[in-house]
């Protein structure tokens, strides 16, 4: 069955990048001139998806607005000969359907997908988390686990290689085969504690293909110790009686949620950037030398 429907997490606090956060979501961080959230919803647009579900909290109604059209802004643009300042949103409005759903209290990434069942509509689905934004200049990251998925007709777990130090923060993928970038998984640890836990440094990273018969194995699957009911622990019961594959896809992730993770991606972005980035790749050169 072919993909056709992607969720977006976007519920999240956003406690560590307080105080901006308490006015503003963070998916709505600035890259140049549109928001985090909107290169997510891109990158699974270039996968062919054109139907978009995204789980806000109840205090993230400006995320819904700013998908929304605006005719009388529009019309304000076209008055002024500006409206290709619009053109990556109106683009989107005409291509892709995008769908809110509210998640009332932060129970966990799974509780979050759930809500999207009844419109998943028993057909495999994308799982990005808004967090995670992953700049791959060849192509979308979306459609590289697609593609894996199309190979297995299984779920497909995003991963890629961490620092040993941090995987801690992650989780540990055990792998029983493999074949290039693609693994056959047997286990999935959620931020390994011990040592033999640790199975590899491939660990997720915020991106999914999933089976609706994800959903059946939610009863199965306990909270963990915030009372939250985790996606990759989901997935960890459902690999214990069907296939779930890892793919090492191709790409830079910057994690959104983190202040630094921010500055790091919003960088890396300017620099991959024809508008900007000649002058803002000079622009750090003469900073780097003032400090020499």
């Amino acid at each position: 069955m072919k993909v056709n429907k992607a969720v977006i997490l976007a519920a999240g606090k956003g406690t560590r990048f307080m105080p901006y956060t308490k006015a503003m979501p963070k998916e709505m961080l600035a890259v140049a001139d549109k928001p985090a959230l909107q290169i997510i919803v891109e990158e699974v647009m270039d996968a062919g998806i054109k139907d978009i579900a995204v789980i806000i909290s109840p205090e993230k109604q400006l995320v819904e607005k700013y998908f929304n059209r605006d005719a009388e802004l529009e019309n304000y643009m076209d008055s002024l000969g500006r409206r290709d300042y619009l053109a990556s949103l109106i683009t989107i409005n005409e291509r892709a359907r995008i769908t809110f759903f509210i998640q009332e209290r932060p129970t966990g990434t799974a509780r979050a997908v759930a809500l999207a069942r009844e419109w998943a509509n028993n057909e495999p689905f994308v799982v990005c988390n808004g967090d995670d934004v992953i700049l791959n200049e060849n192509g979308s990251v979306t459609k590289q686990l697609v593609e894996a998925y199309e190979k297995t007709e299984s779920s497909i777990i995003g991963v890629q290689p961490v620092a040993r130090q941090d995987i801690v923060k992650y989780a540990s993928t055990k792998i029983i085969r493999s074949e290039g970038r693609l693994h056959l998984l047997e286990d999935i640890i959620e931020k390994p504690q011990k040592e033999s836990d640790i199975h590899s440094l491939l660990a997720p990273l915020g991106r999914y293909v999933v089976t609706s018969d994800m959903f059946g194995y939610m009863d199965k699957t306990q909270e963990n110790g915030k009372g939250e009911l985790v996606l990759t622990d989901v997935l960890r019961n459902l690999m214990h009686e069907k296939s779930v594959y890892a793919y090492d896809f191709v790409g830079r992730r910057h994690d959104f949620g983190d202040k630094l993770g921010y500055i790091k991606g919003f960088t890396d972005y300017a620099l991959h950037d024809e508008r900007f980035a000649e002058d803002y790749k000079k622009y750090l050169t003469e900073l780097l030398n003032q400090d020499n």
